[in-house]
Order: C-alpha cells, then sequence, then structure tokens
C-alpha cells in the first residue's frame, strides 16, 4: 500500500486454490484500499474527492496458465482465450461494485479510479513470479552475486560447486553464480512458455490493448509496462515502423532495447543476471548437490527499523 493521490495493492492471483477464492481476495484487496483512503494525509482533500484506488493484479502469466492452460500466444488470440478475457473483465466489475458499494457504506465518494497495472517488482520477487503484466525475462539464469575476497562464504560456496569468478575492475571482489529457475519455468508449460526477448514487439502491443480493454474499461489508471526489444533481431527502423503503429492504440508503455549477453559482456564484466539453457542449470544444480532455499517469517518483513527488507 502507497499513500498519496491514488493507493495502489497488488493481488496474487496464482496462489489462490479456487478462482473463486482468487474472486474474493480482490474484494478484501479493494476494501482494504477504501480503509486506507480514510486515513490522514498530507493528500487528504484530494483523497475525499476522489478516493482513488488502484488494484493490481501480478503473477498474471502463471495465473492464466494454472487455472485456464493458457500461454502467452493463447493469450493475445481473443478469440481463443475469451474464457479468460471475460473473467479478467468479470473480475473488474467485482473490484468496481465492491467499491461503489463499500464506499456508500462508509459515506465517501465513489472512487474515481479502480483498477491499474502497478510494476510490482518486490512484490513479484517475494512471491517469485512474474512482475505485473510483463513477460518473463529468462527461463534459467546464474544470479550472479558479489562478496569480498574474504568472505568465509565465498570459500564455502567455490567448494559446494558453485561458479565463482574474480572481479578485475573491483579490488578484492569475486561473484558466485546460483542457478536460477522462476517459479514459470517450474509450471510445465514446455513451449507455452514465452520470455520477453521471445515475443515480438507487435505481440507485446497486443497483449497491452487486450489487458487495457479487459481489466482498465472504461477510465481507470493505467498498465505499468516495459515493452523489451531484442536489438539483435530488430533494427530501429524495423521498430520505428511498429511503433507507429501500436503505440497511439493503448495509453501508456515505455520502450527498452535489450541488447544480449554476448554484447552486455563486452561493455560489462559482469552481469547481475546471465541467461543459461536447462542443460547448463541441469548441470550446475547436479555439480552443487544442493538447493538453498530462501525462506522470509513476518519477523523479517516488518519495517521496524524504517528500512523495507524488499
Amino acid at each position: 500500500l502507497a499513500s498519496g493521490f491514488c493507493v495502489l495493492a497488488d493481488v496474487v492471483p496464482f496462489h489462490a486454490d479456487t478462482i473463486d477464492e482468487a474472486e474474493e481476495a480482490f474484494r478484501i484487496a479493494t476494501r482494504a484500499l477504501i480503509r486506507v483512503n480514510t486515513m490522514d494525509s498530507i493528500y487528504k482533500k484530494e483523497v475525499i474527492r476522489t478516493n482513488r484506488i488502484g488494484i493490481s493484479i501480478t503473477g498474471i502469466h502463471e495465473f492464466a496458465w494454472k487455472f485456464f492452460g493458457y500461454g502467452f500466444y493463447d493469450l493475445i488470440d481473443e478469440s481463443k482465450s475469451q474464457w479468460f478475457w471475460d473473467f479478467i473483465g468479470e473480475l473488474r466489475q467485482t473490484v468496481e461494485k465492491e467499491a461503489t458499494a463499500y464506499a456508500e457504506k462508509l459515506g465517501l465518494n465513489t472512487p474515481h479510479t479502480f483498477t491499474t497495472m502497478k510494476p510490482s517488482g518486490s512484490i513479484s520477487k517475494l512471491y517469485a513470479l512474474t512482475e505485473g503484466a510483463h513477460l518473463p525475462a529468462r527461463k534459467f539464469y546464474l544470479r550472479w552475486v558479489q562478496f569480498q575476497n574474504n568472505d568465509p562464504l565465498l570459500e564455502q560456496y567455490k567448494n559446494e560447486g558453485y561458479p565463482v569468478r574474480a572481479l578485475k575492475s573491483y579490488n578484492n571482489v569475486s561473484i558466485v553464480g546460483f542457478p536460477t529457475k522462476p517459479m514459470i519455468a517450474t509450471l510445465g508449460m514446455k513451449d507455452k512458455l514465452v520470455t520477453a526477448s521471445e515475443a515480438t514487439p507487435e505481440e507485446q502491443y497486443k497483449w497491452l490493448m487486450l489487458l487495457e480493454k479487459y481489466w482498465l474499461g472504461e477510465g481507470n489508471n493505467q498498465i505499468s509496462y516495459t515493452l523489451k526489444i531484442s536489438t539483435e533481431k530488430y533494427t530501429l527502423e524495423e521498430f520505428r515502423e511498429t511503433f507507429k503503429e501500436y503505440q497511439s492504440k493503448i495509453r501508456c508503455c515505455s520502450v527498452l532495447p535489450i541488447a544480449g549477453d554476448s554484447e552486455l559482456k563486452t561493455m560489462y564484466e559482469y552481469l547481475p543476471e546471465e541467461d543459461i539453457s536447462e542443460e547448463e542449470f541441469l548441470a550446475i544444480q547436479k555439480r552443487v548437490n544442493k538447493t538453498n532455499d530462501v525462506g522470509f517469517s513476518m519477523d523479517e518483513l516488518q519495517c521496524s527499523s524504517g528500512a523495507c527488507p524488499l
């Protein structure tokens, strides 16, 4: 939650056991945001006037697969995945009806906005899911983490078989590569799993158009989305034509040119994340023969120190 002109909340329907349970989570989040708007803030007059809220979804790709059996290419084929899109539209109506009724019950103005899609970087990582509306960045990768050379953990990880590399541009620093497999790569999607670099700019624009149609409807907030375009696959002129065709058909979209790992390695000594194949992932995992599961307790997630642990 965040206070300001519009309070936001992420709903994670993937972790629901049933469709009905997922829908109830949206109702609860809606009421929670309405209650947040009754709190005092420096924007109080504006909050009372507009009572804006923004209910967002994160892990939508995992949710679509778990409950509907659709991958990304199925989702951008509206007629094929109409069942899913109709449900997303019903969820939006659920949020709007719940917010309107609850605001009336509390004697507040009807919210000016109801739904949104926020970036959801921190929340999605906590749940190991794709971020907001974004496609997964990678299927398998090494997450490189820096350690001082005198850190005893460095020697431990090296002995356990993790990839370790000394850095030249940082004195007394080495990096350890942790083989990582995101949640979406564990769901058995096979060729239904599509990463951001595999989807064309046109396909990503179509995805945004459908999200705006069913999740935002008329009015409401925006969808935060960074369209990643591979500079190895598309020239500037090719993307310019796609941009001219589709950018005006959506409300908002950022564009991020993405170079391949091979090109980036010539510019940077190391990357925080590095693509690897499934075979490489399994080979490292077999060599390490140990899984580091990181858990979180509610005590660890408290912000009592004044700094958010996320």
